[in-house]
């Protein structure tokens, strides 16, 4: 990805301000990486400091993007095994998910009993409302820390996650998702209302 290479360049850029030692061992490493295109390079060497924050920010827009996409998509892939809903569907997009890239090392859903995906949509579950909703905001308030501005970045991402996931399930996701979604921007909007940012009106 385009954003994560800007990412990479810009950090080799900053740390030409560290010791000679550091710039020695970065400049060799940057030598080395074949990633890196020299107009690239120049490219962000013109931009600035303002034009790397902008890397920053949207690099992680994209993080808070696949986190909700990833979650959402699980969520609703689960909850259509459950309900024996559209289960070719649910079982092409939930093989396609990297569960472990969302924090679960469980047994794969596609292989459990009904009980089981009761279960993992519960209250408790890995895949219920709070737990997933929690999950997602606080990637996203961790990730942002004390910065304001990146925090609106990550609800942007978590918003147009949302809406990916969306599409992929044909326009519009099932009530689970839906107050997962609820709940996860009301935990993003009140880190932001601590850090005296406006609170986001996002609809979904």
């Amino acid at each position: 990805m385009q954003i994560n290479a800007y990412s990479n360049v810009a950090m080799q850029i900053n740390n030409n301000k560290l010791s000679s030692q550091t710039r020695e061992t970065n400049t060799q490493s940057a030598n080395s990486s074949k990633n890196i295109d020299k107009k690239v390079l120049d490219q962000l060497s013109a931009i600035g400091g303002k034009g790397m924050s902008a890397i920053y920010l949207a690099e992680f827009e994209q993080k808070a993007f696949n986190a909700v996409s990833g979650s959402m998509s699980a969520q609703n892939g689960v909850f259509n095994l459950f309900y024996q809903d559209d289960l070719s569907k649910a079982q092409g997009i939930l093989s396609g998910i990297d569960f472990a890239s969302i924090g679960y090392f469980g047994k794969n859903p596609m292989n459990m009993n009904s009980n089981e995906l009761e279960d993992l949509l519960g209250e408790n579950g890995f895949f219920g409302v709070q737990n997933t909703a929690d999950r997602i905001a606080d990637f996203v308030i961790q990730g942002a820390g004390n910065d304001a501005e990146k925090l609106k970045k990550g609800i942007e991402g978590m918003k147009r996650g949302f809406e990916e996931a969306s599409k992929m399930w044909g326009g519009k996701l099932p009530q689970i998702s839906q107050d997962t979604m609820d709940k996860a921007l009301e935990k993003v909007n009140q880190r932001l209302d601590e850090l005296g940012g406006k609170t986001l009106d996002i609809q979904i």
